[in-house]
């Protein structure tokens, strides 16, 4: 039997989500705000999952869809409460779906806690999804919309929570543009030349081979090819963009510093000791250009 990778286990509904609505109809529904349109995307989207793994057979065929339809949401309801649907081929997926939905009651939509859960919209999103409707969206633009928006908010959040982080990088290299040699470039890149080499300076294809030495903006050090004593080989565009930018401006046997905005290193992501919307500083040695 094929096996879905269930999106639905981010999802929130009590255990009578699934039975509370009779009809197996394609409606329009109402979406008033984000949340409703989050809501109902998710629905669409999942139940087009489902569509494809397990109801392609049955498309020119109503009778046969929905009837497949309502065995689905009855798995999935029997799942929730615990049981196996009595239709063997629809077991397993209405157990997994059930239960998925079961352990997160209080999650909240998609695994954040700020979105509610509006029961009817995702039910309805599932059954357009499940019957291939397009209405108020397609399941791919409900999928592309679902992935866009939730990055947005998850962004929005790690700003919140690491304001404090983001104001100090921004501090920092405010007072740190008015020092003497430091040069800041139209990206907000700021290099300081240590050394200037006379060798060729690298493209977007080049691959070079580099020492540089890592540290955050209060001094600690978070990665260093000088402490390990080994230089590092990477292609110019396998880097963080501050890089990317740097390496460019640099012919061989230059030695620089690097100062990093958070935008142009690693932003929102958090990278174990390089806390998110982080200012990176490097000293950066420019050994050789391999290709």
């Amino acid at each position: 039997m094929k096996k879905l990778n269930i999106f639905l286990v981010v999802a929130v509904i009590a255990a009578s989500v699934l039975s509370s609505c009779n009809s197996n109809s394609t409606k329009m529904p109402s979406l008033k705000n984000q949340i409703d349109s989050l809501n109902y995307a998710f629905g669409l989207a999942n139940g087009n999952g489902i569509k494809q793994y397990y109801l392609a057979a049955d498309s020119a065929n109503a009778d046969s869809l929905n009837a497949k339809i309502e065995s689905l949401l009855r798995g999935m309801d029997e799942g929730m409460k615990g049981d196996v649907a009595e239709n063997p081929e629809l077991a397993e997926l209405g157990t997994n779906i059930g239960n998925a939905l079961k352990e997160q009651k209080t999650a909240g939509l998609m695994g954040d806690s700020s979105l509610t859960v509006d029961i009817k919209l995702i039910k309805q999103g599932l059954v357009n999804g499940m019957k291939g409707s397009n209405i108020q969206m397609t399941a791919e633009e409900a999928q592309t919309y679902l992935n866009a928006t939730m990055q947005k908010l998850q962004e929005k959040r790690m700003q919140e929570q690491n304001g404090p982080n983001k104001a100090a990088g921004e501090v920092f290299l405010k007072e740190n543009a008015k020092k003497a040699g430091v040069v800041t470039t139209a990206s907000g890149l700021q290099y300081e030349v240590i050394k200037k080499g006379t060798g060729a300076l690298p493209t977007d294809t080049s691959r070079v081979k580099v020492h540089y030495h890592g540290t955050l903006i209060d001094g600690t050090v978070f990665d260093s090819s000088v402490d390990r004593g080994e230089p590092a080989v990477f292609g110019v565009n396998q880097v963080i963009k501050g890089w990317t930018e740097a390496l460019k401006l640099m012919p061989v046997g230059s030695k620089y510093k690097l100062y990093i905005p958070q935008e142009l290193a690693y932003g929102s992501q958090n990278m174990g000791n390089i806390k998110p919307f982080s200012a990176l500083i490097f000293e950066v040695e420019l050994i050789s250009i391999e290709k």
